[in-house]
């Protein structure tokens, strides 16, 4: 297991699925945790169920402004910042025919915007620690479904902004990757696990034979943010059990 005793991290969507996976796995590995979300309530019971370690605040990530209160929050709680996990998402789906202006906004400022201005609030931190961003993807932003346009192409859009970044930043000491988990069994998948047909069709084209556990995006994640990946920046790692291959 990584080491990330003395070190402050912070994850964006952290009250729940993927998002608090992440954080209960960095927790244990000693590291100081920063949660956000725009849900309070869940925001709260997971830094009770995580310990003293975890500071929540509950925040908007795609108003302008709060990605630098958060990370501004987090340096004047905990005094430094060692690792961004860019997490909150949404994943707006059908077909374009179907798909309104506001729901094609409403997903890039989540899934692009928000990880940019995340990133350049924390870039003067993460120089001081020489730290590290892993952003959260996912296999769409590679592969091609129908009826995912808006969300497919703005992970897209966050994957060439990994390779990007890691350019830009890593004369600095800071490093960029990306994890894209493929179907993972978190309240976000409720309509595909609600649906038999689809869940049979989804494991059956998962060469893993499963859906992920958010645990199983939590490890890439840890893996991408530690010393032992010293020399890994600007990829992105599959955690989807072969899905999309």
């Amino acid at each position: 297991m990584e080491n990330f005793e003395n070190k402050v991290v912070l994850v964006t969507g952290g009250g729940s699925g993927i998002g608090k996976a992440t954080a209960a796995a960095f927790v244990a590995s000693g590291a100081k945790v920063v949660i956000t979300g725009r849900r309070k309530a869940v925001l709260e019971k997971t830094a009770q169920e995580l310990g003293s370690q975890v500071h929540f605040i509950a925040a908007d990530v795609c108003e302008t402004g709060e990605p630098a209160r958060i990370v501004e929050e987090t340096i004047g709680k905990f005094g430094r910042l060692d690792v961004l996990v860019n997490n909150a998402g949404t994943g707006t789906m059908g077909p374009l025919s179907a798909t309104s202006d506001t729901d094609i906004e409403s997903t890039y400022r989540i899934n692009v915007f928000a990880p940019l201005a995340f990133v350049r609030e924390a870039i003067p931190h993460l120089a001081t620690t020489k730290g590290a961003v892993v952003n959260i993807s996912s296999v769409t932003a590679r592969g091609t479904l129908p009826a995912v346009v808006a969300y497919a192409s703005s992970k897209a859009a966050g994957e060439h902004a990994v390779r990007l970044l890691a350019a830009e930043l890593g004369p600095m000491g800071i490093r960029v990757n990306a994890v894209a988990p493929g179907f993972t069994d978190t309240d976000a998948l409720a309509y595909v696990k609600s649906n038999e047909e689809m869940m049979g069709m989804i494991v059956a084209q998962t060469p893993m034979g499963r859906l992920g556990k958010p645990e199983d995006i939590a490890s890439a994640v840890l893996m991408l943010a530690g010393d032992r990946a010293a020399w890994v920046t600007g990829q992105s790692v599959q955690a989807g059990g072969g899905y999309m291959l």
